[in-house]
C-alpha cells in the first residue's frame, strides 16, 4: 500500500478480559472490522475456559484444548492486539487501563468482561484453606495434584449449594474413581447454607439432584452456612453458624459469585457487591464510554443470574453497541430472556435438563449438551477468513509526507520522553538529560569500545513487549563478546495513526525498551523516530570491555563442548503465529524465553572459561556455528536429539510454517556431512530457524562444560544443553539417538 494512502487508526477500543461476551466481539470485528478502529484485548490468560464444559473437563471427559478457546489465536485472526497482562486499575479521567508490569494502555471506548470468582473474601480463613473453583485452570491444577493424596478415608468438603457446587462435587468424585479404578471414593460432603440445594431451579430438579447425590454417596448438608475456616493439625476445620465444626482434608469453594475489588475503586457506578452497573445498552450509567457484560455486570433493568448463558447471549448485543458507539449511531437495548435451559452434568455422561417447571434426566441429554458445547467451541476454533474494513470510525483522509516530514512530531516526542524512566549515564555529558544534535560520550579510561546495531519490523502486536524483546536482542551481540553494554540510541517506526494513537504506541514501545535497558544498566542517550506503514524498532548499542577480555567467534579448540543457552524455534513459531496457526501457549512460552536477557548466561560462560561465543539470531544455529568454524580449521559434531526446542516448534516447522529467511539459511546445509540421513528428524529444520532474542552458543573446555551447564540450568537458562563438540573434521556432522517426531519436541 502506498504510504500516502495508508489508512490511519484514530480510535482505541480496549476489551478488558477474555470472557464469553468478548469472544463474540472479537470475532465479529474480525469478520467485519471498523476502519480507523484499533482494538486491544487485555487478558492475563491466553486460553479462556468455556464454562459450559468445565464440569466435563474436571470429570475427565474433555482435554484442555477441547474446553478452552485460544484467545491469542482468535485475536490474531481478527487483527486485534493481544496484551497478556493483569489489569490492576482503570483511570477514568485519563482514560487509561493500568496493568501489572507494563505502562498504562489508553482507550477511547472500554468494555469489561472479566467474569467472577467465588466470593471467598466473605468467609474468614477461606483464602488459606482449600481452593476455589475459579479461576478454573488454577483449580484443575490443584485438584490434579490433590487426587493422588486422597484415600477412601479422606474427607472432601464442597461449600456452595448452587448448580456449580453440585456439578463439581459429582465431577470430582467421578474423576477420583476413574483415576483410582475404584467406586470406594473419599467421603464427599456438600455444605449448603440454604434450606434446599439448587434454590434457583424448580422443585423437581432439586429433588432429582438430591436423590442423585445420595445415590452416589455424596452427603448433602443443608442449613449449614459456613462462617469461617482454619487449618488445624494438618486438616481443615469448617465453622458454621448453627452447628458444630467439621473436619476436612480438602475444601472446594463453589459459593456465590464475587467481584474483584478494582472495578469499584475506579469510580465506576457499581452495585453493593462491587459489580459494574450497566443500563439496557450494557453501558455504564456513570461513564457512557464504558461497557460491561457477563458476570462482572449488574444489569439494572432486571436481576440476572451469574451464568455463562447470559454472557454468551450478551456478546452479540455488546458487539453491536460497541460498533454503534464508535460510529456515532444510536444504541440498541439488550433484552435478556427471563428463563433459559440449564443442562447440569452429573459426573458421568448424563445430564439433568431444567427450565422453569420442566425437568428431565438422561444420557441423551449429555449427548445433546456435548453437541451444543462443541458447536459453540467450533465457532472460535474453526475460524473463517477475516475481511477488510468496511465501516469507518472517522472521515479524515490525511496525506503522509516522506523524508524528514515523516518524523514523529516534536510535541509527541517531548510528552513521551517525559513519561519514561530514563537513567542518566555519567559518561554522557550531552544526552537525553541535555539534548543536542548528537549525544556526546566520554569513553571510560583503559576500555575497549564496541558498537553494534540491529533493527526489525514488529513480530508481535504488543509494542511494550516488542520494546523489551528487541532490546534484549540488540544487546545480545555485546554480551556474546564478553563485553558490557554502556548506552544505546533507539530507532523507532510508528504506524500511521492519529496523533493520540501515535503517542500511545511510541510510549508503549519506548517504555518496554527503557525497562529492559534499565534492568541491564544501559543508558538510552538518544534516537530517531518516524511514521511508517508498520511498527519497527531497533537500537544502536555501545559496549565496553577490558582489553584482552573479549570473546570472539573463532577461538576454538578441538574437543571443546558446545553449549546452547536457550531453546530454538522462535522463527517458525512466529511465522505460524502470523498466520493464526500457532497455539497461544506456544507463543506464551516463546515470549517468556525472548524476555530473558543473555546477561547472566554471558557471565556464567565467561566464568567457566569460554574461549569463543556468539549469539543465535537471524542465520539460525547452523549459520552462526559456521561463522565460528570458518576462521579455523575445525569442524563440529551436533547431537540433534540434544537440541533444546520450544514447545510447538517442531510441529510448526513440520507443517511448513517457516520464516521467510529460512530458505536462505538452508543453503548452509552444504557444510553438513550426510545431511540426507537426518532430514526426517523433527529437529533438523530448526538448525536453520532464525531466532529472535536467541541464546548464546559457547565453546567450553570439556572439564568445565558440566559445571558450566549446571550453573546455567540453575540460573535463568533451565533449558541450556551441551549440543555437540568441536573436532578437526572441517565439516559439521550430525548424530542422533532418536527420530524425535513427537508433537511438542
Amino acid at each position: 500500500m502506498d504510504s500516502n494512502t495508508q489508512q490511519s487508526n484514530t480510535t482505541d477500543l480496549v476489551l478488558v478480559g477474555g470472557g464469553h461476551s468478548h469472544l463474540a466481539v472479537i470475532k465479529q470485528l474480525g469478520m467485519n472490522p471498523v476502519a480507523g478502529l484499533r482494538v486491544t484485548v487485555i487478558s492475563k490468560d491466553s486460553h479462556t475456559p468455556y464454562s459450559g464444559m468445565m464440569p466435563g473437563l474436571v470429570a475427565g471427559h474433555y482435554q484442555h484444548d477441547e474446553a478452552h478457546i485460544d484467545l491469542r489465536r482468535l485475536c490474531q485472526f481478527a487483527q486485534v492486539r493481544f496484551f497478556q497482562s493483569e489489569v490492576t486499575h482503570i483511570d477514568l479521567d485519563q482514560q487509561q487501563v493500568h496493568c501489572q508490569g507494563r505502562s498504562p494502555v489508553r482507550y477511547d471506548w472500554l468494555s469489561i468482561n472479566i467474569g467472577s470468582q467465588p466470593a471467598i473474601d466473605s468467609i474468614p480463613g477461606a483464602h488459606s484453606c482449600g481452593i476455589a473453583v475459579k479461576p478454573i485452570d488454577r483449580f484443575l491444577s490443584h485438584w490434579q495434584q490433590t487426587v493422588p493424596q486422597l484415600s477412601p478415608a479422606s474427607k472432601v468438603a464442597i461449600v456452595g449449594g448452587g448448580a456449580a457446587s453440585a456439578e463439581v462435587a459429582l465431577a470430582c468424585q467421578y474423576q477420583w474413581q476413574q483415576c483410582n479404578g475404584s467406586d470406594n471414593s473419599p467421603e464427599f460432603t456438600l455444605y449448603c447454607g440454604s434450606d434446599e440445594i439448587l434454590p434457583s431451579h424448580n422443585r423437581r430438579t432439586r429433588k432429582t439432584m438430591t436423590a442423585l447425590l445420595k445415590q452416589r454417596g455424596i452427603t448433602l448438608k443443608v442449613q449449614h452456612k459456613v462462617t469461617g475456616a482454619e487449618q488445624s493439625d494438618g486438616h481443615y476445620q469448617l465453622h458454621f453458624d448453627k452447628t458444630e465444626s467439621q473436619t476436612a482434608d480438602e475444601i472446594i469453594w463453589a459459593i456465590h459469585a464475587g467481584s474483584p475489588q478494582w472495578p469499584q475503586k475506579t469510580g465506576l457506578a457499581c452495585d453493593a457487591q462491587g459489580f459494574i452497573s450497566v443500563n439496557s445498552y450494557l453501558q455504564s450509567p456513570s461513564h457512557p464510554n464504558v461497557f460491561a457484560a457477563g458476570d462482572i455486570a449488574d444489569f439494572s433493568q432486571q436481576p440476572l443470574a451469574k451464568s455463562g448463558v447470559y454472557a454468551v447471549r450478551a456478546g452479540k448485543h455488546l458487539s453491536n453497541n460497541l460498533r454503534r458507539s464508535v460510529m456515532g449511531q444510536a444504541l440498541l437495548p439488550y433484552r435478556p430472556q427471563r428463563q433459559f435451559l440449564s443442562l447440569l452434568m452429573t459426573g458421568d455422561k448424563q445430564a439433568i435438563a431444567s427450565r422453569g417447571p420442566f425437568s428431565v434426566t438422561g444420557k441423551w441429554l449429555w449427548r445433546w449438551k456435548d453437541k451444543i458445547d462443541r458447536a459453540f467451541m467450533d465457532q472460535y476454533q474453526q475460524l473463517p477468513t477475516a475481511t477488510a474494513a468496511t465501516a469507518t470510525a472517522h472521515d479524515e483522509s490525511t496525506m503522509r509526507c516522506g523524508g524528514c516530514g515523516a518524523k514523529v512530531g516534536h510535541q509527541i516526542l517531548h510528552r513521551v520522553m517525559a513519561q519514561l524512566n530514563i537513567t542518566d549515564s555519567p559518561d554522557t555529558p550531552i544526552g537525553l538529560n541535555a539534548p543536542d544534535d548528537a549525544a556526546v560520550m566520554t569513553p571510560p579510561a583503559n576500555k575497549q569500545w564496541l558498537q553494534t546495531v540491529d533493527y526489525f519490523r514488529a513480530f508481535i502486536d504488543d509494542p511494550y513487549l516488542l520494546g523489551r524483546i528487541a532490546t534484549n536482542h540488540c544487546l545480545s551481540d555485546i554480551y556474546a563478546m564478553g563485553a558490557t553494554p554502556h548506552s544505546a540510541l533507539a530507532i523507532a517506526t510508528i504506524p500511521y495513526a492519529s496523533e493520540t494513537l501515535v503517542e500511545d504506541t511510541l510510549l508503549q514501545l519506548m517504555s518496554g525498551a527503557v525497562d529492559s535497558l534499565n534492568q541491564q544498566n544501559t543508558a538510552l542517550i538518544g534516537g530517531h523516530s518516524s511514521e511508517g506503514a508498520e511498527l519497527g524498532f531497533g537500537l544502536s548499542v555501545n559496549g565496553i570491555a577490558d582489553p584482552g577480555r573479549l570473546l570472539t567467534k573463532g577461538n576454538l579448540q578441538s574437543g571443546q563442548a558446545l553449549i546452547l543457552t536457550k531453546p530454538l524455534g522462535t522463527g517458525t513459531l512466529l511465522a505460524a503465529n502470523m498466520q493464526g496457526q500457532a497455539e497461544g501457549r506456544w507463543i506464551d512460552q516463546a515470549i517468556q524465553h525472548m524476555l530473558i536477557s543473555n546477561q547472566q548466561a554471558a557471565d556464567i560462560i565467561y566464568q567457566h572459561g569460554a574461549t569463543a561465543c556468539t549469539d543465535i539470531t537471524g542465520f539460525g544455529l547452523l549459520g552462526h556455528l559456521l561463522e565460528m568454524l570458518k576462521p579455523t580449521n575445525c569442524g563440529a559434531s551436533l547431537e540433534l536429539h540434544q537440541l533444546p526446542v520450544l514447545n510447538g516448534a517442531a510441529e510448526c516447522a513440520r507443517n511448513g510454517w517457516l520464516s521467510s529467511l529460512h530458505p536462505d539459511n538452508v543453503k548452509a546445509e552444504q557444510w553438513l556431512s550426510h545431511a540426507e540421513a537426518f532430514k526426517q528428524h523433527s529437529h533438523y529444520p530448526l538448525l536453520f530457524d532464525p531466532q529472535t532474542a536467541g541464546g548464546l552458543l559457547a565453546a567450553i573446555n570439556t572439564e568445565q562444560s558440566e559445571p558450566c551447564l549446571q550453573a546455567l540450568q540453575q540460573s535463568d537458562c533451565p533449558d541450556a544443553a551441551i549440543i555437540g563438540y568441536i573436532d578437526n573434521s572441517n565439516l559439521i556432522t550430525l548424530t542422533s539417538t532418536t527420530t524425535s517426531l513427537g508433537k511438542n519436541d
